[in-house]
């Protein structure tokens, strides 16, 4: 009998290499996802911190020159919070796309694994009953008994 020979194989091994891939960009995503996270947290402490010096300004009384630097000053840590808000949204997306791709690779390669798995079983089990019937013939041979073997050497 033959050695099993799966025919899909390079099928296989690709499709594993793809889910390699995608779990690898999706660990990318979630480490860019945490970083962007991390600076979206500093950049709310910035703002809140710098809304806080400015009531506590506004409360000891302030010249106008001061405010309006102290506005100018919280309106641009405004804007980088929702450059960084941004910046997280978009890691999330891009987390969230490759999770999906991630799943869908793992999906396809498990489809190709059950065929495997399967085609694997009935291959086994094609040797097993192939290797029965020579043992059976062995034994109807050891035996004594006409076999098929025995009636076909015996015709020729």
């Amino acid at each position: 009998m033959k050695p099993f020979h799966f025919s899909l194989e390079s099928l296989r091994v690709l499709r594993q290499q793809k889910e390699r891939a995608a779990q690898q960009r999706y660990a990318g995503a979630l480490t860019a996802c945490d970083e962007a996270e991390r600076q979206l947290q500093r950049a709310t402490t910035e703002l809140a911190l710098g809304w806080n010096l400015l009531g506590r300004e506004l409360e000891q009384g302030i010249v106008a020159g001061r405010l309006a630097c102290f506005q100018s000053w919280c309106k641009a840590l405004e804007t980088r919070w929702n450059e960084r808000k941004a910046v997280v949204d978009e890691a999330r997306r891009a987390a969230e796309a490759a999770f999906h791709e991630m799943t869908s690779a793992a999906r396809d390669r498990e489809a190709l694994d059950r065929f495997y798995d399967k085609t694997r079983r009935a291959h086994d089990h094609q040797v097993q009953r192939e290797e029965q019937k020579i043992f059976d013939e062995l034994a109807v041979q050891m035996n004594g008994t006409s076999g098929p073997l025995q009636f076909i050497s015996r015709n020729n």
